[in-house]
This record gives structure tokens, C-alpha cells and sequence, in this order.
């Protein structure tokens, strides 16, 4: 089978060329040429931008594909572009797209999120909203151009060559022996995240089984979900250190708030989603534990010793210890002076259900 992969190279793309691969297909990457992963070179590349239609069409001609992997770019131009010119068309969105991920009066989240509960509206003047708008509008794109096409909605990615590698803000923090590192809330905060071999796994899923994916959304996701604290002390423990949760108010943990949950905290506090329509529907298999995952993806940091993704802009922890560690005391003078000057009476733990000594009489509290 030919497919074409729009994208590919970014953190589970390879992934995905290598399990096409695998199955026998004959594989063409369709990029920008920014990045060329070496386990791609083996396979036919065509450069241009997949955002603009002009660059779509001067790159592709009039070849045509058995599947397309639409994992970049402006699905709103790729799927008008190759409407007729494939079997199967596979989009790559994002969780964003639910009414409620930006949380606005009147709209609130699902726990768990299912892949039928609302949508965000696009036509609204808030700018978070309009970004989701545009991720709802290219889903209907897609099932506008391609009745039987395939949408999957991809959580939050860590894995190696992540553009944002969220878990970089323990990992140095450990490494420069930090004896502490602040959550806002104390990161109770739960995301569900995705492996990016496992989020690969969900788009060869729905390749190996086109019937089924015909016409369908999916959600992808790791089977469990952390809070921001779990995740943050897994990391800790695989790399054999002990890591301080202080929590702080995010009202007053600005800069850790900012950088560290989702979208500078303007994120729904929980989206965990669910997964089981994927199981059920393609087949869905993790391809890789999640905690096994975690320490592959520390393994690939020892490799790198002198990895530093400051020139990303979408990375914005800027380790300020100095300020850390001045918000920290002060927040800790500011609770001993609250505590001395507001006099509180503790209350006894008290069973919910009646427990008497003896038949026929109540207990000490009179039940």
C-alpha cells in the first residue's frame, strides 16, 4: 500500500513511518525538510509547506495514495488538496477542540471525556476559543472532503524530539540538585499524556483497520493519567532522587503556572480522556508502558548531557532559583504569620457510621 505522511519527523512521527514500514507499505514523507530524522532516510521525501495549498499542490502533482497520514500542516488545505487522490485519510488534531478544555462560564469539561461529548463552537470572539475553532473546523473539513476519513485527537506527548518536553522542568531540576520544585495547587492538576510510541500505535491502528476507522474520532491516550505531582516524583524516582513538592496557590506561583501546566495554565484543571471507543472499535494496544516509557525517555537524556531546549520557544521554564527560592520563603513567613494571628480549633475524627459498646445503647456521640 502507498501512503503518504504529512509530517513524520516530529516526536511520533518516526514512529509511525518505521510501524508502516514494518507492515510492508511503501512510505512517502511529505515535510518542510527542517528536520531530517536519519531512520527516514530510507524512504521517498517531498518538501514543501503543507500549511499553504500552492506549496501542497507544487509538492504532491497529481500522484495519488492509497492512505494519507495528515500529522502537519493545515488539514483545512490538505483535505480539499487530495479529496479523490486517496482510499484513506487520517487526521491528527487535538484535544483542545472540546467545549470546556478552555474553561469559560457555562462550559465544563467531562471526566472522562468521551469522543462524542461537545465540541467547542468556532465562531466565538475569545481568542483560546478561536484556536480550538480552528482544530474543530478542520476535523469538519476532513469529513467534509473525505465522508471516511479518520480524526484522532492527540493529549499531551513526551517522548524524545518533543517540541515542548514538559518533563525537561524535573529533569534539570534534579540535575542541578534542586532540593525542591514548585506546583501550582500542588500539581493536583491530571492530564492524560500519550508516549509517543503509544500515540503512534493509535494511528497504525486505524491504518491496519480503514473499515473501522471509516468515518470515526477517536481520543489517544496512555491508560493511566497522572496528576502533575505523580508525574513529576515518577520522574524523580526513575533518576534515583528525591524531589520536594512545595505547593503554592497559582495565583502565586506565577511563573511556574505559566510554564508548566498546559497552555500557561488557561487549561480545564483535569481532561482525562477516554480511550476505550479506540480499544474497542481498531483493536487499540499500548505499545509501550507508560513508566517503562518515562525511563526510555531518561535514558535518551543521559545520552544527552548537554541538552538544553532554550532555543525552543515553546519551552518557557527559565529555572529562576533565586526567585524560587525568595517566593518560597516569603510564602512560608505569610502562612506562620496567618497561623499566629487566627486562632483554629482542630476537629476530632469522627466515624460516619454509629459505633455503641453495648446492645440496645447509643455510642458516645449519641447515635
Amino acid at each position: 500500500m502507498r501512503v503518504l505522511v504529512v509530517g513524520g519527523t516530529g516526536p511520533s512521527g518516526p514512529h509511525v513511518v518505521r510501524g508502516l514500514a514494518e507492515r510492508g507499505h511503501e512510505v512517502t514523507i511529505f515535510h518542510r525538510g527542517t528536520h531530517e530524522p536519519p531512520e527516514a532516510r530510507d524512504h521517498e521525501h517531498l518538501h514543501g509547506d503543507p500549511h499553504f495549498r500552492e506549496s501542497i499542490d507544487e509538492a504532491l502533482g497529481t500522484r495519488t495514495f492509497d492512505a494519507v497520514l495528515a500529522m502537519y500542516g493545515r488539514v483545512q488545505h490538505l483535505a480539499p488538496a487530495l479529496r479523490g487522490r486517496c482510499d484513506q485519510f487520517v487526521s491528527v488534531g487535538g484535544v483542545p477542540v472540546y467545549r470546556g478544555y478552555f474553561p469559560r462560564p457555562g462550559s465544563r469539561l467531562a471526566i472522562p471525556v468521551e469522543e462524542d461529548d461537545p465540541l467547542v463552537d468556532p465562531a466565538s470572539d475569545d481568542p483560546a476559543l478561536r484556536f480550538s475553532g480552528r482544530l474543530a473546523e478542520a476535523e469538519r473539513a476532513v469529513f467534509a472532503e473525505h465522508p471516511r476519513g479518520t480524526v484522532l485527537r492527540y493529549p499531551m506527548l513526551y517522548g524524545p524530539n518533543n517540541a515542548r518536553p514538559h518533563e525537561w522542568s524535573v529533569v534539570r531540576r534534579i540535575r542541578d540538585r534542586r532540593p525542591f520544585m514548585i506546583l501550582p495547587d500542588g500539581g493536583i492538576q491530571v492530564h492524560t499524556r500519550c508516549a509517543v510510541r503509544n500515540a503512534a500505535a493509535f494511528v497504525l491502528a486505524a491504518v491496519d483497520r480503514p473499515a473501522a476507522a471509516a468515518g470515526q474520532v477517536f481520543n489517544c491516550g496512555d491508560p493511566v493519567s497522572w496528576s502533575f505531582r505523580d508525574w513529576a516524583q515518577l520522574v524523580a524516582r526513575l533518576m534515583g532522587a528525591e524531589l520536594d513538592i512545595v505547593a503554592l496557590p497559582r495565583d502565586v506561583a506565577i511563573e511556574a503556572t505559566t510554564s508548566i501546566l498546559p497552555l500557561a495554565g488557561t487549561t480545564a484543571e483535569h481532561c482525562v480522556l477516554s480511550t476505550e471507543k479506540a480499544r474497542h472499535v481498531l483493536g487499540y494496544q499500548p505499545a509501550v508502558d507508560p513508566v517503562a516509557a518515562m525511563a526510555e525517555l531518561l535514558a535518551w537524556y543521559d545520552e544527552r548531557p548537554d541538552f538544553e531546549p532554550g532555543a525552543n520557544p515553546s519551552f518557557t521554564d527559565r529555572f529562576d532559583y533565586a526567585t524560587e527560592d525568595a517566593l518560597v520563603a516569603h510564602y512560608r513567613a505569610a502562612l506562620r504569620r496567618l497561623g499566629d494571628a487566627v486562632e483554629q480549633r482542630p476537629a476530632a475524627p469522627a466515624h460516619s457510621m454509629p459505633h455503641p459498646q453495648r446492645p440496645g445503647l447509643v455510642d458516645d456521640r449519641g447515635r
